[in-house]
């Protein structure tokens, strides 16, 4: 009887034991998941604080790298329109590192035909490696996150680890498929908010730069061409006799007139370059990186693209105008002035006495600041 009970507690003992392993197991379990549960947290919030996507793709190429424990993180998104170009690379820039733009009809099809489940498995450079501006190399595994909004697909999130068995085909998907869903947001979210911006720097009868939004730019590309020692140069447009259109068409002639020389004006720029109607029938467009040659090629190829307008008023009415343009050019080497405003007040000021000049000897012409 005495070594049945010895028995019985010894089994007791045992059982408790392996209790308190599986509550211990159980409990690290809980302790792991509500830590991946924090992280996982982490990450979309970061995302979704972000307005515009160097923010995006600098978390993504990054913390999230870092966190997710990845060897390489790519944003591809369609762009077939330019319409993310246009609306967030407009310093000339093709695109943030880390993320791919795809603009032409076969790669958004190529895309399209991902589906709209996540894709896992060995990674293959020929099979994958268009998702990427630079394939990366030695890579095992990928997992690609389609990202579809308002159920059409806007892109994909490319996630690459060397280890070749990190993405599964038959791997639980449910953590990619919310972060598919989570950047999908975020992407759709950064262009809204830019459009929205946009509206309040926009012009809205040219559809160019106004004031507000030329004084903030040119903050930007002098701080920038102070740090990278560039040139900037800056011209100030002025339609000749404008106030006879006006008087002898009516003013919903004048503003034709308008965005005629608007829409020439950015034809002749770079995609870098920032026009701006900053008053009236007064522009200004600032060149990053330009020096007085280049300024001067760039602003006679705008004069003579307005000298030959014949501006449309109605069927049997045309008008043809002509411009005046001053031009101003500034280099680091040159920078007595002061700080970024200074130097970006003293640039226009610059530009506009050599628009007086080219008026006074006779207009239709460019005339550039003193140096």
């Amino acid at each position: 009887m005495v070594e049945r009970v010895g028995l019985l507690e010894l089994e007791l003992d045992r059982d408790v034991e392996r209790l308190r392993l599986q509550v211990k197991k159980l409990m690290g379990a809980a302790r792991h998941n509500e830590q991946v549960h924090n992280r996982f947290q982490a990450i979309e919030f970061a995302l979704l604080a972000a307005q515009d996507f160097v923010a995006i793709t600098d978390y993504l190429r990054a913390d999230f790298k870092r966190l997710a424990e990845l060897d390489a993180v790519c944003l591809t998104l369609t762009d077939e329109t330019g319409r993310i170009q246009k609306l967030h690379y407009t310093n000339g820039e093709k695109c943030s590192p880390g993320m791919l733009l795809l603009d032409k009809k076969a790669s958004i099809r190529r895309l399209e035909n991902l589906g709209t489940n996540p894709v896992l498995g060995r990674y293959d450079q020929y099979q994958y490696g268009w998702l990427f501006d630079v394939p990366p190399q030695d890579l095992g595994s990928v997992a690609l996150l389609p990202l579809i909004r308002h159920h059409r697909s806007i892109g994909c999130l490319a996630l690459y680890s060397s280890r070749l068995h990190r993405y599964q085909p038959d791997a639980a998907t449910e953590f990619l498929q919310r972060l598919g869903m989570i950047v999908a947001i975020c992407v759709d979210n950064c262009l809204n908010y830019e459009q929205l911006r946009r509206l309040g720097f926009t012009d809205a009868l040219t559809g160019l730069s106004n004031r507000r939004e030329l004084e903030r730019r040119m903050g930007i590309e002098v701080s920038r061409i102070l740090r990278d020692s560039k040139p900037l140069s800056c011209m100030y447009l002025d339609i000749d006799h404008f106030k006879q259109v006006n008087d002898k068409y009516g003013h919903d002639a004048g503003d034709q007139v308008l965005q005629a020389v608007s829409a020439v004006m950015l034809a002749v720029v770079r995609l870098g370059d920032v026009v701006a109607r900053y008053g009236g029938e007064e522009f200004v467009i600032m060149l990053p990186g330009a020096g007085r040659v280049q300024a001067h090629e760039t602003a006679e190829r705008i004069r003579v693209a307005v000298e030959k307008l014949k501006i449309r008023l109605s069927v049997t009415k045309r008008v043809a105008v002509t411009i005046s343009i001053g031009v101003a050019s500034f280099t680091p080497e040159q920078n007595t002035i002061g700080d970024t405003d200074e130097i970006s007040e003293h640039l226009l000021v610059l530009a506009d006495k050599a628009l007086m000049s080219a008026k006074q000897s006779g207009r239709n012409q460019v005339a550039h600041a003193e140096d």
